[in-house]
């Protein structure tokens, strides 16, 4: 049964799918129209990318990628960055009339069908762009990333969650 609760579970999750899509999206068409190098190993100019695709490319850039990678890479966004622009337009226009839409109009499920499509398009386009670039690194440079990732994530909860407690100091038991 639909209640207005699982309604808003899976509007919300839509939502937040094509969200995240249109993120993947913006760092697609960037890295394929930017004529920026990747920094050395340990370089961090890419501060401002965030999302899924922005976290990608920020591990990308720490892998120490070879020039012939770097335009393997480059050449994988590019060839992409029509169908994501063409998705991004298709999401933006469907999204914006379901946003208009009552949910008792009758083209209602008919938009939100699309919406789910679109969201379900663009996370395939995205894991083929993936496929394809772990296709052109080496096998040591794959087995870093989860490495990169967790310190990152390391790096981000030091940052977000303050300096940690001090300890506290224990005093000697004593024996009566």
């Amino acid at each position: 049964m639909n209640t207005p609760s699982r309604a808003m579970n899976r509007s919300r999750t839509i939502l937040i799918a094509s969200l995240a899509a249109a993120g993947l999206a913006g760092v697609a068409a960037h890295a394929a129209t930017s004529s920026d190098t990747l920094p050395p190993a340990g370089g961090h100019p890419w501060h401002g990318h965030h999302g899924p695709g922005g976290r990608f490319m920020h591990v990308l850039k720490q892998l120490d990628l070879s020039p012939e990678q770097q335009t393997q890479i480059k050449s994988i966004f590019a060839t992409s960055m029509s169908q994501f622009k063409e998705l991004g337009l298709s999401m933006r226009s469907n999204h914006e009339a379901l946003a208009a839409a009552a949910p008792t109009d009758s083209g209602y499920p008919a938009l939100l069908a699309t919406e789910k499509t679109n969201a379900a398009r663009r996370i395939e386009a995205m894991s083929a762009v993936k496929t394809q670039i772990y296709a052109v690194l080496t096998p040591a440079q794959i087995k870093l990333i989860p490495q990169i990732i967790a310190a990152d994530k390391a790096k981000w909860q030091q940052q977000h969650q303050g300096p940690a407690p001090a300890a506290t100091p224990t005093s000697p038991a004593t024996t009566s």
